[in-house]
């Protein structure tokens, strides 16, 4: 009892007077804060059809009835008044405004039901949360009603219930088996001006994604404006912007191939004003390649400094990025340097093991982004005579090739979940063309599939994919594909949407608890704290609204302490977040339904402050 103590009050059986429901809480012994998270929630549910209240009023009855929710039903009654039948159709008189997205009802069915302009299911949902929302707020800021103008009402699509069948069925093993090389995603991280994008344009050069043509076209562009050490750079960084800042600004993917696997590039940005661009692109990947730049003083600033080469790899290790690649970069500004190569090496490899990578999931490999040695067949110069291992693309390749027999159980074995990342109208009104990421499972041309949240069901018109964007009869994890769908409404479908197979449903809520291990951060944690949630694509405004447990991060079925006030850095607890921007739901699954897609990203004040795993969707 950190408030009270015995001798503050005469009388032991007499209850001291609270200021706030946190004193309240801390009064309470650990039995009676376990009871009373035990009778709260019968009693809310009691209390449902009243309004006025506060959870601090709750709580006060329960504790003056000595925990007994009856009584305490009983006495609460008496104070606060019903409300009133005709909440919904006064609600309903509202007029709504429209909007290109629609909020998604979690029981679209139910919609088509109701012929008047009344809310949704969804609605009234809000409603009921925006009452609780009030009780753990200042009771007077009643703004509900304000906010539930802004919400959108949904259009009830009609759910496919069977799944149709490929037009030209191919067998999913056999092609695995026989057809399919290794594909391979992944990210590139590192400090602003560690030469990532000039990195990425001599791979593609020197592979033969990029023709010589245009390499000189893109270095007498650049030498026209005083950046002729661009051109390379260029062949990622494709926008006005990011060539005259230049620096990555937004995400950008590539395609190439090699006889040993098919690889996608994701080209993150450094920069620390667009880390939420680089989450997004981090989200995309199976593997990280970290770019470090070794020249003189450079790495320090981008690593010791306040840069952004830690907050990059904690993402990756967020993510549950297992393998990191450490493309040592500008290796030519250090004449080659064993010392350097070994010094930085070490300061890095130091903090991916406090992180929690381990040493065989991290592969170095000394190159220069610029002139080339080191990234695919141009030999190291002689001053290099003591590294003689692969160059980064064959690193890449045995790495691909790993990854593509773990991930195969989950194209034969799991159902087809497709991430969403641009969407694109056409001239037709029933026709989408969608561009994202097969997360599990396959797809074929003539089979059907469920967006969420707005719950439509398409059918698989043509797959494209590949530089070239052609038509292809099949993809598979890990393929970042275009899917051109009929019987769709593009207006209904946003970036950060899921798809998935006809018969596997996907929640769309507001409200989660989620596993939250935290990073180090200046201050601790409050339930009612405002945070910034990133999943995938997705980003939205969001609240901490109940701290449940601390558990082991090691065992998280452990729970170490129920009792939760705050969270400090370097904690895993269970918490409940909610969605505080009404306008849209986010579709959920689960860290047990997909181990990559069930997992956020959360920042505060500029900075990633956690990382979670999503264990229910509400």
């Amino acid at each position: 009892m950190s408030q009270y103590d015995e001798e503050d009050y005469i009388n032991e059986d007499e209850i001291p007077e609270f200021h706030d429901e946190g004193e309240l809480d801390d009064y309470l012994n650990d039995e009676e804060y376990d009871l009373m998270n035990q009778v709260l929630p019968e009693v809310k549910e009691g209390m449902k059809d009243y309004h006025g209240w506060t959870t601090f009023n709750l709580k006060l009855a329960i504790l003056d009835t000595d925990f007994g929710s009856k009584e305490a039903l009983h006495n609460l009654r008496k104070h606060y008044k019903k409300k009133k039948n005709n909440v919904d159709n006064a609600m309903g008189n509202l007029k709504i405004s429209a909007a290109p997205t629609p909020t998604p009802s979690p029981t679209p069915a139910s919609l088509n039901k109701t012929k008047k302009s009344v809310p949704s299911k969804s609605t009234k949902d809000d409603i009921d949360i925006l009452s609780d929302d009030e009780d753990e707020e200042d009771a007077s800021s009643r703004h509900w009603v304000k906010e539930e103008v802004e919400e959108k009402i949904i259009k009830a699509y009609k759910r496919a219930a069977q799944p149709t069948k490929p037009r030209n069925p191919i067998d999913v093993k056999q092609y695995i088996d026989t057809q399919a090389k290794p594909h391979l995603n992944f990210v590139v991280l590192g400090h602003v001006d560690a030469g990532k994008s000039t990195l990425m344009g001599r791979l593609l050069y020197d592979i033969g994604a990029v023709d010589k043509n245009k390499i000189r076209k893109l270095k007498k562009e650049s030498e026209q404006i005083g950046k002729g050490s661009f051109h390379l750079a260029w062949v990622m960084d494709q926008t006005t912007e990011e060539r005259e800042r230049g620096v990555t600004v937004s995400i950008c993917t590539s395609d190439f191939k090699t006889p040993a696997a098919n690889f996608t590039i994701v080209d993150a940005p450094g920069h620390r004003d667009f880390v939420p661009n680089a989450i997004a692109g981090v989200s995309q990947a199976d593997v990280a390649v970290l770019s470090v730049d070794c020249g003189t003083d450079a790495f320090e600033s981008g690593f010791n400094l306040d840069g952004q080469t830690k907050e990059h790899t904690l993402l990756a290790r967020s993510m549950d990025i297992s393998t990191i690649v450490v493309a040592m970069n500008k290796m030519d500004t250090v004449d080659w340097s064993a010392i350097r190569f070994y010094q930085i090496q070490d300061e890095l490899m130091e903090w991916f093991k406090k992180i929690g990578y381990k040493e065989d999931q991290i592969k170095w490999v000394p190159l220069s982004g610029f002139s080339g040695e080191g990234v695919y067949k141009i030999p190291y110069p002689e001053e290099q005579n003591w590294y003689d291992g692969p160059s980064l693309v064959e690193t890449l390749e045995t790495v691909a090739t790993k990854v593509n027999v773990e991930s195969r159980k989950e194209v034969l074995d799991k159902p087809f979940i497709f991430s969403i990342l641009e969407v694109t109208t056409t001239k037709k009104h029933d026709e989408s063309i969608l561009a994202g990421k097969v997360e599990s499972g396959s797809i074929q041309p003539g089979e059907t599939i469920t967006i969420y949240p707005s719950e439509q069901s398409c059918l698989v018109d043509k797959i494209i994919a590949g530089r070239e964007q052609e038509a292809t009869s099949i993809a598979v994890k890990g393929d970042f594909v275009t899917l051109k769908l009929r019987q769709s409404h593009a207006k209904d479908i946003e970036g950060g949407d899921l798809c998935a197979s006809v018969g596997y449903d996907i929640k769309s809520a507001r409200k989660f608890k989620i596993r939250l291990s935290t990073f180090q951060m200046n201050r601790p944690l409050l339930p009612g704290t405002s945070v910034m949630l990133f999943r995938g694509v997705y980003e939205q405004p969001a609240r901490i609204n109940k701290l449940l447990t601390i558990v082991d991060p090691q065992d998280p079925s452990k729970v170490l302490k129920k009792k939760v006030k705050h969270l400090p850095s370097n904690q895993t607890a269970v918490v409940e977040i909610e969605l505080t921007e009404r306008r849209r739901w986010i579709p959920m699954v689960t860290i047990d339904e997909n181990k990559h897609i069930g997992r956020v990203i959360i920042r505060k004040d500029g900075r990633s402050v956690a990382t979670g795993a999503i264990l229910e969707v509400e």
